[in-house]
């Protein structure tokens, strides 16, 4: 048995062959699994309509433009959306949970959302949205974040008020 074999005058071993195809499909598998980010978002209130997911890529794009995009039928306590091949660099998150299923964010007629909403970071605004330095962060590899989503609840009167 031969270790190394000839073939039109280019000398090729019979066992590097299987050995590179074995290493570039290994390469390959764990580059792709490095570039994977997860997003939980907890605290869903019910399993009515979905949750939407959006992730940015740039400050002028923030709430804009997603660079992706993914939606999962809402489950009452969290979920988790996988974006694979995600490049490495700054990046902001937004969810919202769509109950009725029309694909925006309800408000109500004071401007305050009738659904439940979050963001990166869990990054908060007194008035509106947040801006995109409080909701980015770093990407590299494998990364997992949470996003809890709040519900504000109407300010109900009691009936002793006016």
């Amino acid at each position: 048995m031969h270790f190394f074999q000839t073939c039109k005058g280019k000398v090729t071993s019979q066992k590097a062959v299987p050995l590179a195809a074995f290493l570039a499909i290994f390469i390959s598998i764990a580059a792709n699994g490095q570039h994977e980010l997860v997003v939980e978002v907890s605290n869903i209130k019910n399993q009515e309509g979905n949750v939407a997911v959006a992730l940015y890529n740039t400050e002028n794009g923030f709430m804009k433009s997603p660079f992706q995009g993914k939606s999962l039928k809402a489950a009452k306590g969290s979920v988790e959306f996988v974006f694979q091949d995600v490049p490495a660099g700054t990046y902001a998150v937004s969810v919202m949970h769509d109950a009725n299923e029309n694909g925006k964010l309800d408000y109500r007629t004071s401007g305050i959302p009738k659904e439940g909403f979050g963001f990166s970071n869990n990054a908060l605004s007194k008035l509106g949205i947040p801006k995109f330095e409080k909701a980015k962060f770093e990407f590299t590899t494998k990364t997992k974040i949470q996003i809890a989503l709040r519900y504000i609840e109407p300010h109900r009167k009691k009936e002793s008020e006016p």
